[in-house]
């Protein structure tokens, strides 16, 4: 394997910019045994002479030339390097794969991709959506590089940005009896017939935590793959459920015929969190996309992090 140093390379430039061995050793702040030294050990090293030392002005030969010219270039490229490293750097420049679960992706979506544009317009995001499970199994894995999850959850090797609150509000036909109720405690919530997401959506683990009940009244044969059903459910009369605020403030139940109730409880809410493998080297990204969440998609809601 060739044994070419840089710094030779760059004596080589100098000897042929000033054709003169002390004048180039003075260039390049070495003494001119040292530099000469150097010529000889790169002029073994690739098995010919570079330099003709028998005339008064230090001439290059052919192969000195073209040799100096490739130093040249390499020389400049090695120059480049901190620039290269500063634009690789730059935060939010390079692709991110990032996870969103059904229960979140449709109504922050909209705001999150034309505002990053906006803002990172060089950043290549790719999204994926899928139960939170199957989110976290890909993110350990590596095939994502961040996940916007509903919290609580096991997140074991994972570190997690908390982004903000999102609470429940109760959602009931027109006709039912809590309709003229201007709010509702979650207890009285364990004898209703309770609308749910299917298994495996964290937002349901949520909603029966939240009542504090695991063997609830629930519609037996009636599940939900998305919100959106579950909105469809309650408006004919199929039941109640508890629906997150970031699904009703992006229009879910807009021209339902239903009522939308707050509920008079502290534990009535789940967080929305962006989550990532501990140790990430890009951890510095993900802390400014946690932040930009926060700032322009959840602004109302957002839990700043502590310093």
């Amino acid at each position: 394997m060739l044994n070419v140093s840089f710094r030779q390379l760059h004596y080589l430039v100098a000897l042929a910019e000033t054709r003169s061995f002390s004048r180039a050793a003075e260039r390049v702040g070495v003494t001119q045994s040292t530099l000469s030294a150097a010529i000889r050990a790169l002029e073994t090293e690739l098995g010919t002479d570079l330099v003709d030392r028998s005339a008064r002005a230090i001439q290059l030969l052919p192969a000195g030339e073209a040799v100096t010219r490739r130093a040249k270039a390499i020389i400049g490229l090695v120059e480049e390097l901190p620039e290269h490293v500063a634009e690789a750097v730059r935060p939010l420049t390079t692709p991110l794969r990032l996870g969103v679960i059904p229960s979140v992706a449709p109504f922050i979506l909209p705001k999150v991709i034309p505002s990053l544009r906006a803002t990172y317009p060089e950043l290549h995001l790719f999204v994926r959506e899928g139960l939170t499970r199957s989110l976290l199994e890909a993110l350990r894995s590596g095939g994502l590089d961040a996940a916007l999850i509903a919290a609580p959850y096991p997140l074991e090797g994972l570190d997690c940005e908390i982004l903000g609150d999102d609470p429940f509000h109760l959602a009931v036909p027109l006709d039912h009896p809590f309709a003229n109720r201007e709010t509702v405690e979650l207890g009285e919530l364990r004898s209703e017939t309770l609308l749910l997401l299917e298994a495996g959506h964290c937002l349901r683990e949520h909603v029966i935590a939240a009542i504090g009940l695991r063997d609830l009244p629930e519609a037996g044969d009636v599940r939900a793959a998305s919100i959106m059903t579950l909105v469809q459910m309650v408006e004919f009369g199929m039941g109640v459920t508890l629906l997150p605020d970031i699904a009703v403030e992006a229009g879910a139940t807009r021209g339902a015929r239903l009522r939308l109730l707050p509920c008079a409880d502290a534990r009535a809410k789940r967080s929305l969190a962006l989550v990532w493998r501990t140790g990430a080297a890009r951890r510095r990204d993900y802390l400014l996309l946690a932040d930009h969440l926060r700032d322009h998609c959840l602004p109302h809601r957002a839990v700043k992090a502590e310093a």
